[in-house]
């Protein structure tokens, strides 16, 4: 028998498109460090390519720019953000504990996440900008898993039972995202303390808890 004939056969299209998908993230994966350590502006294709150990043709096979890079990423960061807040095994037969968990894990995730305030260090506008569009649609996502959780609420007489679920939870939805948005964009005057956060769960709480 031949060399040739002991050669292991070229790998597949399903091995091609996987190894394609492995490098494709590898690179989002890079680009996500590189703007949180570097910033938008730092981050170049030249470091993300560096980081993700590829050449710069490669990384524009699979991006059009930097700009499509951070859309994908902030895209990412937005997903990662809502998957915090969907309600643990242990909270789903609680919806008081299910609003309070998810007010503070929205906060703690903004607050610990070191790409949001990295962006936002240079052209605070326009990165804020992104951050809306990229968060399109998922924030209706939200609204709608705080309606679920006050509709099972008020079913287990926990909540009021009158409770205009829309609007209550389109008012926790909002003043989540207000506070986490100041998690990472810090007010001076007002900066998001742990004595803010527990207010904020109680203010919650006390708007919607049965009388």
């Amino acid at each position: 028998m031949s060399a040739s004939q002991h050669r292991a056969p070229p790998p597949g299209p399903g091995r091609r498109r996987e190894a394609s998908q492995r490098r494709r993230q590898s690179i989002l994966d890079a680009a996500r460090v590189c703007f949180g350590r570097d910033g938008y502006s730092g981050a170049t294709v030249a470091r993300i390519a560096e980081e993700a150990r590829v050449s710069n043709g490669l990384l524009y096979r699979f991006f059009r720019n930097k700009d499509e890079l951070l859309e994908l990423v902030l895209k990412e960061v937005v997903r990662d953000w809502v998957r915090a807040l969907v309600p643990r095994e242990r909270e789903r037969e609680q919806p008081a504990l299910a609003l309070e968990q998810m007010f503070r894990r929205s906060v703690e995730f903004c607050a610990s996440n070191p790409l949001l305030p990295a962006l936002l260090s240079s052209d605070p506008a326009l990165q804020l900008q992104r951050m809306s569009v990229a968060a399109k649609g998922r924030l209706d996502a939200h609204r709608e898993l705080i309606a679920s959780i006050l509709e099972k609420g008020v079913a287990l007489g926990e909540f009021q039972a009158d409770l205009d679920v829309v609007s209550v939870a389109d008012l926790i939805s909002q003043l989540t995202a207000d506070y986490s948005r100041r998690a990472y964009v810090p007010d001076p005057d007002f900066p998001v303390t742990p004595t803010i956060v527990d207010a904020g769960v109680r203010f919650i709480l006390d708007a919607v808890r049965a009388r």
